[in-house]
Order: structure tokens, then sequence, then C-alpha cells
């Protein structure tokens, strides 16, 4: 807590709340005035807590990478051998808080709780750790800014308390309302537009903002340089390549007063530094003790030293660190190591290949295991790509090739080797890669693994596992009975643990149910109340849930879903006779739980597929006859007759199969599926399995497809063959499918799936029409991760006119998280950009110089709002402009979806120009047997002056 010293080092706390209007904000430099509060050498080593997912792993690194990039500190991986004192990335109850300074007793936390994953916070907290406090706690500022007592939110006085000189030195430098450790105008403030910090008004001048979370200022640059007395001429790298010199190489006039540069050279893992020295004319003394340059491998003054020169003339020798070769290689290893792409994570390079071959010792394998991963998406994986085979050869055995976002699953060898290959082509790069790799071995095949029931290997250990009905003890390898276990009684009842009081935190219960063959499970909810808002979509139960899982005789599980919330499920019916339920609570919120009852059934299906000719269900006592796709039920209620086959659907996502799929559809058939989605959304269908008779123009059986409502709209493509067609998406929110076949050759016919983009092209007439955010709109929040593009288009002489008819977006002062950009034309790049939207105004109608505008709605991965509604016409220069109610009435015939729409916050556009980020990279890991980090040192003193270059 601000102002709270424990153990004698001060830890400052970020707490993020939502205020009355349930809008979140993000709460928040002087420097430390106690030497033993700076870290040795300005050498800061980390550790990250493996809760954190790659992508938080990549994003702090990005944001160490940002204070190595602009002063001498040096973030470093953390080896027990050298450094007893260090952080740990972690998330604690605080959220975000951290130690200011080194404390010197060890670990030390910097917690990056829940909203707290943004790259200005991150580097924020980075600064209190190197060994600032909030600027405006400084002893002198009085003098810049006024505090509002009376707005602060009751029992946060205390983050506005004002330091003394025995803690904070400012090291002469002014104060500095533009610094990352600033807070904002209204941090914990008990309302939107109430200050609780604002600068001092200087006549003539405008206020200076505060608060910014984009980068380091020059302010922040200059004290953190001053704090570590880092050496007034060098640098940092993170670049692939670059020259230097010495100050005054290029000088005829020699220095006149000694000298001291740094610079530091940083390189990703799998990649070395080549340094050449072209020239070299320094002062030569016995053994280079006056004037000379150093080189060492790695980042501080105990590396190895690789040269130390005085003299003139040029180096020959190329001088390299010992990391591996650049781009793969041979990684020869006793334990483990890191692969990444090269320049990770600022995007790779183009045409790229690099390949590693990896060996541990005999009688182990190599398991691998990435971190994050984004390569250029493809659903072949034809562009960009991993390639892991299991052996140390191009030859060896396919284990998998991997692309897109997706991070690959964890992977060894059968032997002590694998190989890994990494391509880029020319075109799109993305962040690339981080990735793991240790020796394996099967400890439960190999060990006394003690474990009571069941031992499961895992990569780097292993792990102890219970039957059904017991669970592991607390010694994490014997068993004792649980809650749940087998049933197997005709009939019976299931109750969460402690019905009908509150369920106990982190408790996992298994119930299985087993009838005799041929019968069937009804499992019948009769009271449900678990943690969560829903009880049908099991991505959104994330806390506590029922799951309920159908077991067939070889053991595959089919799940029937995962429910949480308090609506009761639907009854479930098994489709073997073994039926599992899983119950499991968090270590939150508890509710009262479930009751169920269960009963048995003879399955009638199971014998003679209960007389019907294609499908059969199973109901309790009895039975129902059903038909494929194409096919309805004959009056006789078994047998199945040709019906119509046209198709109106209008579900975001779904599946379509061909008629009597998986037999072969039947001849001389015309179907029609016609697909419509939410207006400024598109249609993408994905072939899973494609067999239709092949012809070289696909004049016989085909697959026609239409972008639009009708076969007049433009044609998509024309398909038939083996072959199955590239994934295919219309420009609209319409699209039309036409499938035909003759009177001779029957195939297997086609099974795909069906989804919806946001984004598109949408063309603007004299008619109003509309588009929304996302699918959900008016009945459920964005989705995290958004990432869409609408260009709006109208007839030459024509404008556009656009209209926001609602608007709910997080809310952050520079719009950086969630936000909606438009810009005239048909791109970024074509016209202005007419503004940057975010929070809870409408912004202000806008009507495009020329023909054409550009709508970008992008959201980060954190919090979720309602979205945006927006109208748009083409109108001609002397129109009168699309106007509504002023309380948004005119919004209500166009939301085709449950739910209703507030205003409850104002932001004017005028605040949202954007900042440009830094350029950024990422820290390097030196503690590993290759080192990606060379330390640069160039001493002289008054009677030399040439370096290199």
């Amino acid at each position: 807590m601000d102002g709270v010293e424990m153990a004698g080092v001060f830890m400052i706390p970020h707490v993020y709340y939502a205020s009355e209007n349930h809008h979140h904000h993000r709460a928040a430099r002087a420097a430390t005035a106690k030497k033993e509060r700076i870290w040795d050498f300005g050498v800061i080593p980390y550790e990250i807590d493996g809760n954190f997912s790659g992508m938080h792993k990549a994003l702090f690194r990005q944001a160490m990478r940002h204070w190595e990039n602009y002063t001498c500190i040096k973030f470093v991986e953390r080896n027990p051998i050298d450094h007893p004192n260090y952080i740990v990335f972690t998330e604690r109850a605080c959220g975000c808080c951290s130690f200011v300074g080194k404390r010197g007793n060890g670990p030390q936390a910097i917690s990056i709780g829940k909203n707290c994953d943004k790259f200005g916070i991150v580097v924020h907290e980075l600064g209190h750790v190197v060994g600032f406090w909030h600027e405006h706690t400084r002893p002198d500022r009085e003098n810049h800014v006024v505090i509002e007592k009376n707005n602060i939110v009751v029992g946060q006085e205390y983050n506005f308390n004002k330091l003394t000189e025995d803690e904070v030195n400012s090291l002469g430098l002014p104060y500095d309302y533009d610094s990352i450790m600033h807070y904002a105008r209204n941090t914990f403030s008990k309302g939107t537009y109430l200050d609780t910090i604002f600068p001092i008004e200087i006549p003539g001048r405008k206020r200076p903002e505060i608060g910014q979370r984009l980068r380091l200022s020059e302010g922040d640059i200059a004290q953190a340089n001053l704090l570590y007395k880092c050496a007034k001429c060098g640098r940092t790298f993170q670049e692939n390549s670059a020259s230097f010199t010495s100050p005054t190489y290029y000088s005829t006039t020699p220095p006149t007063e000694p000298e001291r540069c740094e610079w530091r050279i940083t390189a990703t893992h799998g990649e070395r530094i080549v340094l050449n020295i072209t020239d070299l004319d320094i002062y030569k003394s016995n053994s280079c003790r006056s004037d000379y340059l150093e080189i060492r491998d790695g980042y501080w003054h105990k590396s190895p030293i690789l040269g130390k020169f005085c003299g003139s003339g040029k180096v020959n020798e190329l001088i390299r660190s010992t990391g591996s070769p650049i781009c793969g290689g041979d990684m020869n290893l006793e334990s483990g190591g890191r692969l990444e792409s090269p320049n990770y994570p600022v995007d790779y390079l183009p045409n790229k290949e690099c390949i590693w071959r990896i060996t541990v010792p005999k009688d182990y394998q190599v398991a691998l295991k990435f971190q994050s991963f984004e390569v250029e998406n493809h659903d072949n994986c034809v562009y960009d790509y991993v390639e892991v085979r299991d052996g140390g050869t191009a030859d060896s055995r396919l284990i998998g090739v991997f692309c897109g976002y997706k991070i690959p699953p964890d992977m060894k060898s059968t032997s002590n080797k694998l190989f890994v290959k990494f391509v880029s082509d020319g075109s799109v790069q993305k962040a690339g890669f981080s990735a793991t790799f240790m020796k394996e071995v099967d400890e439960c095949e190999h060990m006394d693994h003690g474990c009571e029931h069941e031992c499961i290997n895992t990569l780097g250990g292993y792990e102890c596992a219970c039957y059904i009905g017991y669970e592991l003890h607390s010694d994490k390898k014997s068993c004792e009975n649980a809650c749940g276990g087998q049933l197997d009684t005709p009939n019976g009842t299931i109750l969460s643990p402690s019905f009908p009081k509150e369920y106990p935190i982190m408790k996992e219960c298994v119930w299985e149910i087993v009838a005799l063959p041929q019968h069937k499970i009804t499992l019948n909810f009769t009271h449900f109340d678990l943690e969560g808002n829903t009880f049908y979509q099991a991505s959104e139960c994330e806390y506590d849930y029922v799951a309920v899982l159908s077991k067939s005789p070889d053991g595959t599980l089919h799940k029937h879903g995962s429910f949480c919330g308090y609506n009761v499920p639907a009854p479930i019916t098994s489709e073997w006779n073994i039926l599992r339920v899983v119950f499991k609570s968090d270590k939150t919120i508890q509710k009262t739980g479930f009751a169920a009852v269960y009963f048995t059934d003879i399955d009638e299906c199971a014998v003679n597929n209960g007389g019907c000719q294609q499908e059969c269900k199973n109901t309790v006592g009895s039975y129902v006859c059903s038909c494929r796709n194409g096919y309805t039920l004959h009056d006789n209620g078994h047998d199945c007759k040709e019906s119509g086959c046209k198709h109106e659907i209008f579900t975001p996502h779904g599946q379509i199969l061909s008629p009597n799929y998986p037999d072969y559809y039947p001849p001389k058939k015309d179907c029609i599926w016609h697909f419509t989605t939410t207006p400024g959304h598109r249609i993408r269908l994905v072939f899973n399995v494609f067999d239709i008779e092949p012809h070289q123009e696909c004049a016989y059986d085909h697959i026609v497809i239409y972008d639009g409502n009708s076969p007049d709209s433009h044609t998509l493509g024309r398909f038939c063959g083996a072959k199955i067609p590239h994934p295919i998406s219309s420009s609209s929110n319409q699209m039309y499918m036409v499938f035909n076949t003759d009177t001779s050759v029957q195939r297997k016919g086609f099974f795909a799936s069906h989804s919806t983009a946001c984004g598109g092209r949408l063309k603007a007439t004299e008619v109003k029409n509309h588009f929304y955010s996302h699918i959900k709109f008016g009945s459920g929040m964005y989705d995290n991760g958004a990432d869409c593009e609408w260009t709006i288009v109208a007839d030459s002489g024509q404008n556009v006119q656009l209209k926001f008819l609602s608007f709910e977006l997080e809310e952050e002062k520079m719009c950086s998280y969630d936000y909606v950009e438009v810009y005239g034309g048909l791109d970024d790049e074509s016209g202005p950009l007419h503004g940057k939207y975010c929070g809870n105004a409408n912004p202000p109608e806008i009507i495009s110089m020329h023909e054409a505008l550009m709508v970008r709605f992008r959201s980060d991965d954190t919090v979720g709002f309602k979205g945006f509604s927006a109208a748009y016409v083409a109108i001609k220069s002397n129109d009168d402009v699309l106007t509504t109610d002023e309380e948004g009435s005119d919004s209500s015939d166009i939301i085709p979806f449950p739910g209703s729409l507030k205003t409850v916050f104002i932001k004017q556009g005028e605040d949202m120009d954007e900042e440009e980020d830094d350029d950024i990279d990422y820290e390097i890991y030196p503690n590993r047997p290759t080192n990606t980090k060379m330390h640069i040192a160039v001493h002289n003193d008054i009677r030399s002056s040439q370096a290199i270059d």
C-alpha cells in the first residue's frame, strides 16, 4: 500500500475498480533516495510465474525491452547462482502492485492482475521496480499540481500523500507531467468528471496532460540514466544490424575529458551476435590498461571477455558471441533450452528458413512446449509454418505442421532427437513463436513413482491420479474417498457436495452411471444453482460447472455440455449405457449446487435399428424414427421418402449436409441453402468433406455458390470432384448455395460448416441501411480480440453519411484498448482519419468527402461491452442529412435482438487523438548454455580519440 512500509521497502498498489457508471478505470516518479534499493550494476533478474499465458509473458518481456532500449538497465532471466535478489511476475490480490527498488532479501513480487495486462501499465510497474515513486509524490509537488481531496474515493486518500526528501530524490530534474509514473486527472475519483489531481495553470499556457500509459517520457529516461549512473555515450542495440563509432571518431580534436562508453547488443534465442571492427585507433598502452575497447560475451562485467583492444589498424577476425548459429543449428544439450523465431517477439523477417536439430542424452526423449505462437495463418499452412519431426533429419516421421494463432500441443520425440523447422515467405510477417525444450523420460515407467492408483506421465515429470470415487490426498500420491463414484442401480439421485447447503470450494466430483447393455440413461436436473451466468455455452462456464458426458464401449467420451448459472438444464439421455457427470468448483463463489435424478431404459434402437429405415432415437419407454437430410418420415413412422430441399438459415454458425449424407446422395436433386446473418457481417463456408461426381467443367453434379441472395448475384465458385474447396466468404450478410445432381453417378456428397465473420463491403444507397459491431448485438457483449473492417461505398458523385445510433465500448483516455476508427476512403491510407472513438457517447455524424468510408472496430483481450449499431445512406452534396430522434427512438426499429441501449458517458471527439507507441522489443534470456547478449565497453583517458566503425 502507498505509504505503508513493508520490511523496509514500499509496495505500490494500483487498484482497478468500477465507478457508479460501471466504467472500468485503470489507476496508476520521483526516484528512491535510498542507495540500497538500487539494483547492483543495473541488472534486474526476473522470473515469470507459470500460470501466465505465452501472450502475457511476451508482453512482460516487451515492457522490459522498452526500459532496456532507453537506459543501461538490463533485465535478465534469473540464475540462482548469480542472482540472490530478483523480481517475480505474479498475480496477487492487490491487482497491480510492486515494490519500489530492490528489497534485498530474495524474491520480490511484481503483481500483474486482471485488467493490468497492458503494455503501458507493465512499463509503469517496472518503473517502481527500477526505483521510481509516483511523480506526484515528490516533496515539491505543490509547485506543480493541486490535489482535490474532496473528490478522492474514501479510503484511497493515502495514494496522494507527499513523500519526504529522505525517501525521494528527484536528482535535480524538473517536474515531469508526461512521466509514465504520473497519475491521471481522475485517478481514484468519486466520479468520471471529478478531478483528483490536476496541473497548476500557468497564464498563457495550456494545462499539460497527465497520466499517459504509452511509453517512457524523456524525463523518465533521463532520471533512470542518472539513478543508475549510465555512461553518457553508448546505447542498447535491439535491431538486427547496426553500426556505431566512438564519440570523437570523426573529429580531429582529441577529447579533453576522460570518456567511458558502453554499448549493449541483444539478439533473440537461437541467434548469435557477430561484431566486425572495421577500424581501430586507440592509444596503445601495456596490456591496454589505460585506453581500450573491451568486448564481453554477455550482459555485464562478470561475463566472459571476448577481447580487449588498443592500438591502430584493423581487427581481422570477426568477434562472435557464443549463441547458437544464426537462425537454427545443432543443439546438443544436457537439460533443456529455448527456441524462438528470428526477431521474436517483434515480427519475424521475410524469406527465412531456420532448422534446429535438438539432441539430448541417450535414453531420453526431447519434449517441446510452445509458450506463444503467432504465425501467418492458412488452412494448409502453405505460407509461413513450423514443422516438427520425430528424429534428427528432414526425412524423420512428421509430428505436425503448425501455423495460425493457436498454440500447438505439447509434443515429444520417441528417440533422443527432434527436428524443428521454421519457414517464412516474402509477404505477411507475424510475432512468431517462443518454445522451450527439455529432456524427457517416462517417470511412470522407469522409476518408483509412489502413486497409489495411477501414474500419468507429463512433460518434465509425472502426476498421480485416482480411480473414480477417490481423490488425491494432499501428499499428491495416495488416494482417499471422494464425492462421486460408480452408480449401477437402475435409478437414483445425484447431489452436489453439502446440498442443499453451499458446496465447498476447490471440489471436483465424478459420478459414472453404468446401465445394462442395450440400455440408455436419462439424467433430469431438479435443482440447479452454480456460479456463472449461462447453462448452454460451455465456453462461458469458466468457474464452477457440471459437465455431462456419454462413454462409448471403446472408452471415448462424448460431451453433451457444460452447465452453470441458475437455469435448469434440459433432460439428457446418454448415447450408450454409461453416463459420466463431473462437478467442479473453483476457490471463489459458492452456491447451493444441484440435485438430479436418473433412470435407465432399454434402448429399442440397439436391436435392428428399431425397425427404422434411417435414424432411430431412443426415448423413455419407446423410440422415434427420423430421416436424414433431404428426406421426411413416411406415414408408417419407420420408412423415409424424399422431401423438398430448400433451406433458409439464420443461425450464426452450424453445419449443412448433402441429402442422405453420409450415404450417397440421390439422383435428380435440386437443393438450395440461403444464408442470412446480422447486417455488417459475412458468411464463411468451410467444407470438411467433399465428394461429388467429377467433371472438368462440373457439368453434371455440382455446387454453385453466389455472393448474395439469389442466383443473379456474383458467383463465388462452381465445384465438383473430390478436392475440398477452399473456404468461401461472402462480401455481405447473405450467401446463396445451389446443389444439383443428374440421373447417373452418385457420390457421398458433402459436409460443411458455416459461420459468421465481421466486416465486409457495404453498398450505400438512398435507402437507409444498418450494421452492427457483432452478431450478438443487443443480447450479448462483443468478443475479445475483434478486428473488423467495413468499407461503405456509394455510387460515383455521391457521399456516404454515417450515423451511430448506439455506442458503448471500453472507455480509455487515448482509446488504446477497444475503439472504432472511421477513415475517408477505401482503407486507412487512401483518406483522412475522421476520428477514433471509445466510451459511451455516440460519435458525431460523419459525411465522407468522396464516395467511400472505412470503419474499423478493434477490441483487446480483456473487457467487453455492448458494442454499437450504425446507419448509413448515400446522399448528394445538397441532400438533407440522415436524422434520428435525440432520444434514440430511431434505433428501436433496427435492432433485431433483445436488449436496451443507453448512453451514460460522453467523450468529446477532440480528445481522441492517438499517440504512436515507441518501437519496442523483448528481453533476452542470457542464463542458458549460450549467450544472446553482448557487452561492449570503451574506455580512454585524455591521450587518445579514435575508436571503431
